[in-house]
């Protein structure tokens, strides 16, 4: 009896044993499992027979089925009053997604993990139009499909981007102009610039700049007088438009400006130079996510030469700059746009001259100065663009770039046409000739270049 038991006891390989007290393991739907102790099983308890279905095949075995999705668990206890307890977590059967997956995309790493109606796929392909594939396969099984496929591999990603700055300016100006001259004798108070003594004489001519002008001339007394006031709106933009083309995961940038020296102190009473870059620049980092998305972090910023913060160092003026700039991550399919607005800058510039003392004087001293106020108000917006790019084909590529097509006249055609470039264009080919092929492996010998027929 003890050698039967010891016989019983023995467990084939192809079984799942248990060791430890509490264990997990995953089971397919409509599948079985033959689970063995080395001791000899006394009890069997199942908290859920509607997933899993128990029967014991010998003293020290049970075969457990799977009935449907779910999760359940399994007590054994042995003679010696240990329990083992095992959890069971069913789900459902993508063996035929799954095989159909690993033979149509060979290179890809898919995980298939079917959840009541739907299924999550997981894991990375090599190629964004696999991405989509493999949705449309899963969803022929499954109505719910949760995509969490990523993109790996060298993808090259071009970053359209616009930078528009639009400036509303609105001027306002008021000055008042005259000139009096009687005999030989007169006085022009000309603040505004509008009206000048002439060359002979006391004789007053004017700018054609007044707004309103009024006179007085008597047999010999003259009296001008010019008034300017003006209200003035004013719209630019200043539009940039950079293309940049960079590896997935590598920095790139891109910068349209320039740089302008500043002198430094260099030691032992030395000066060297610096040079300080200026203009739009744009900084970015691009990777490629899962279902043709791109994770974009970009930088885009302008910086102008101001000469109002302008320093003055031993003789030496040093211009300020005035920069503007964003920094943002975002995360967008290809070709979608991102608009970054709302940068918006208020500047108010104002401005007296007169003659001295006498323009202080309360209402008075406004025939003797002119006032001017601008106010400038600027609103910067970026759109950035992120797209795949790639190589163009062999038919895709222009015959020639700028200047293929021309070249530099004779000197007939630059003195006396007056022609700073004709086309390059070859001699027409005597008749009778043909044009031949030139088989691999033929050996051509070079001959002099006919001269161009311009």
């Amino acid at each position: 009896m003890q050698a039967q038991e010891e016989e019983d006891v023995g467990v084939p390989s192809t079984r799942r044993l248990i060791t430890k007290k509490f264990e997990r393991m995953q089971m397919i739907a409509n599948t079985s499992q033959v689970i063995a102790l080395n001791q000899v099983i006394d009890t069997v308890q199942v908290y859920n027979d509607t997933i899993i279905y128990a029967k014991p095949t010998s003293r020290s075995e049970i075969l457990i089925s799977a009935m449907a999705t779910g999760v359940s668990q399994i007590d054994l206890k042995t003679r010696d009053n240990e329990t083992y307890s095992l959890e069971i977590v069913v789900t459902g059967d993508a063996r035929e997604l799954k095989a159909i997956l690993a033979e149509q995309f060979p290179s890809a790493t898919l995980e298939v993990m079917p959840i009541q109606e739907a299924v999550i796929i997981s894991g990375q392909v090599t190629a964004d139009e696999h991405v989509e594939q493999v949705v449309r396969i899963a969803e022929q099984y499954y109505e719910n499909v949760i995509n969490r496929v990523e993109v790996i591999g060298v993808h090259t990603i071009m970053l359209h981007t616009q930078v528009m700055e639009v400036s509303r300016t609105k001027l306002r100006e008021l000055g008042v102009d005259w000139a009096s001259s009687w005999n030989d004798d007169g006085v022009v108070s000309s603040v505004s610039g509008l009206i000048a003594p002439g060359g002979t004489g006391t004789t007053i001519t004017s700018a054609a700049r007044e707004t309103v002008r009024f006179e007085v001339v008597t047999e010999n007394n003259t009296f001008f007088g010019f008034i300017r006031a003006l209200k003035q709106n004013n719209m630019a933009k200043v539009l940039a438009d950079p293309t940049v083309v960079a590896i997935d995961g590598r920095p790139a940038s891109f910068n349209s400006g320039g740089e302008f020296p500043i002198l430094v102190p260099a030691g032992m009473g030395q000066v060297g130079v610096e040079f300080r870059e200026y203009g739009t620049r744009l900084d970015f980092v691009a990777k490629v996510r899962g279902d043709g998305r791109i994770w974009l972090e970009v930088r885009p910023m302008i910086t102008e030469i101001d000469p109002g913060r302008t320093v003055s160092l031993g003789g030496v003026s040093v211009p300020g700059l005035r920069s503007r700039f964003v920094e943002t991550a975002v995360e967008l399919k290809a070709g979608e746009t991102l608009a970054l607005a709302g940068l918006l800058q208020m500047r108010t510039e104002s401005e007296t001259v007169g003659i001295p003392w006498v323009s202080d004087v309360p209402y008075l001293g406004a025939l003797f100065r002119r006032n001017r106020e601008i106010q400038n108000e600027v609103e910067l917006l970026i759109m950035v663009t992120p797209n795949f790019a790639g190589p163009m084909q062999p038919e895709e590529v222009p015959c020639g770039g700028p200047g293929y097509n021309s070249t530099s006249p004779l000197d007939s055609e630059l003195y006396g046409k007056g022609y700073i470039e004709v086309p390059n264009t070859s001699p027409p080919m005597p008749q009778g000739t043909t044009m031949e092929m030139v088989q691999p492996g033929t050996t051509v010998t070079p001959t002099s270049a006919p001269r161009m027929n311009r």
